[in-house]
């Protein structure tokens, strides 16, 4: 699936669709169900792309080259009954970096419990502080995290608005008790764990750091790689600090899986001691890939 997701991904700047807010590209892929079927995942695929790409997701203007883009690999793993689906879905973000061709991942998590109903050609609503089937509720809470990390990582705090409301799909959606994956407790990788995560208050210097190692970071790595990548270490530093707080967090285990290999491939240039204390934190907050981190200090 990985490889699907990075080959949709390249594919993203050729694709020509009515788009609002979000560009997401997306794949259903079933060659692990046991089915035969086809025209119904072709239009899942359509109306999932629709859903995301057609709705007008921010109340500012934008330019078409300023939409978020994103891609939404999901994977059918059963079929219990016409019209139910068990899958997992690998949900990536970018972000273009200012001065380069480069787009730096923001986010890449997996999410292994959804669980929803899908007829073809039904309408894909998504209302806010109203009812919402699973299905919509995922994809909405989906889209608004990705515009929460988008806009935080090009002004401070500036996506909170996006976490209120992916909060509130949360929250909703555990009241209504619609199943596996939204559960407040117990889970530490379900939807509702990841956005508490995130507004839990002493993870706060985390999403500051999304900033940091943006704007100020890779924004300036053209111009200024010294400056560049002392924001990405005052970044990791605030990760640093919030992960003694709360280690296991869900937000920073997702972030820095989401961005190990480009915080590798900073800090194999630069001054080292700059390099040697990123190498220390990584080691620190992430021991489980300690030896790929050793090429940060050589």
């Amino acid at each position: 699936m990985k490889k699907l997701l990075f080959c949709l991904l390249i594919c993203l700047p050729a694709l020509t669709l009515s788009a609002q807010d979000l560009f997401f590209e997306v794949k259903v892929d079933v060659t692990t169900a046991n089915t035969s079927e086809t025209r119904v995942f072709t239009n899942m695929e359509n109306s999932f792309r629709q859903f995301f790409n057609e709705r007008k997701w921010m109340d500012n203007e934008i330019d078409l080259f300023e939409r978020v883009k994103s891609v939404f690999v999901v994977n059918i793993t059963g079929i219990p009954r016409t019209g139910r689906y068990e899958a997992q879905a690998q949900i990536q973000s970018v972000r273009p970096v200012y001065g380069s061709a480069y787009e730096s991942v923001m986010i890449n998590l997996a999410d292994r419990n959804l669980r929803f109903d899908y007829t073809e050609s039904q309408p894909m609503v998504y209302t806010p502080n109203s009812f919402n089937d699973n299905l919509v509720s995922i994809m909405a809470f989906y889209a608004n995290l990705i515009l929460g990390l988008d806009f935080d990582s090009f002004s401070e705090l500036g996506g909170q608005p996006y976490y209120d409301e992916a909060l509130n799909i949360a929250r909703s959606a555990q009241q209504q008790n619609l199943g596996v994956g939204w559960e407040q407790f117990g889970n530490q990788e379900s939807r509702y764990a990841l956005i508490q995560s995130i507004l839990n208050t002493q993870l706060e210097p985390v999403r500051r750091g999304l900033y940091l190692y943006y704007r100020k970071g890779l924004d300036v790595m053209q111009e200024d790689p010294d400056a560049a990548r002392e924001s990405i270490l005052e970044a990791l530093k605030n990760i640093q600090k919030a992960n003694k707080l709360n280690p296991n967090s869900p937000f920073i285990t997702v972030l820095i899986q989401s961005k190990s290999d480009e915080i590798v491939s900073i800090f194999t240039e630069g001054d080292l001691q700059v390099r040697r204390q990123a190498y220390e934190i990584m080691r620190e907050i992430a021991p489980a890939n300690s030896e790929k981190y050793e090429v940060m200090i050589k």
